[in-house]
């Protein structure tokens, strides 16, 4: 999907992207995409469900085109649910063992993203704590992360202010563009 537009990002082996989408029914093709690149470099694959929604994490990104059933087989993805009470400065603990074991395996390196996070502004906030905490443990380190947030809901206002406050904690910010599965990585300045 957005493999040519991800790779000159991903070369250095380490990137901390956001994606900005319209809704959440776009969330698992875009995910299926992510992954499937980042099996395609032997990377081991992470991904975060919200909790009760690991089983149906799997249906989704298996139905649009990633082979969850083989990658998990291989110990080359984890679907796991996050857990409402970590805290931040736990929340990066067990990715950072589980990437250095993938390493020691030969896989290149982490591959991560989770759910999608809408509009709410309080569960926003929330949020920028745990991307805080995972650009100071992931800088520079064999790790590609995508972190999709849904804008479409918001004023065109309210949109660009996101779009502004999510490009302060990442590499680049990929946003769809006219035709489907298009996109254009933004990076801050």
């Amino acid at each position: 999907m957005f493999e040519s537009v991800l790779s000159p990002a991903v070369e250095s082996g380490s990137c901390h992207l956001a994606v900005l989408l319209k809704t959440d029914a776009e969330l698992y093709s875009v995910l299926a995409s992510f992954y499937a690149l980042g099996a395609k470099r032997n990377g081991w694959l992470a991904h975060r469900a919200v909790p009760g929604e690991a089983d149906r994490d799997r249906e989704r990104l298996t139905a649009h085109g990633l082979a969850v059933v083989a990658l998990e087989a291989e110990d080359r993805l984890a679907v796991v649910e996050i857990d409402p009470a970590e805290p931040p400065e736990r929340y990066t603990d067990r990715w950072e063992d589980e990437m250095e074991r993938a390493l020691e395996r030969g896989l290149t390196g982490l591959w991560y993203s989770r759910f999608a996070i809408g509009p709410d502004e309080g569960v926003y906030a929330r949020v920028v704590e745990f991307e805080r905490a995972w650009e100071s443990s992931f800088h520079q380190r064999p790790a590609v992360t995508l972190c999709p947030y849904v804008v479409g809901e918001l004023s065109g206002s309210a949109a660009m202010d996101r779009l502004a406050s999510v490009s302060e904690h990442h590499d680049g910010v990929l946003v769809a563009g006219g035709a489907e599965n298009e996109f254009t990585l933004f990076k801050p300045e």
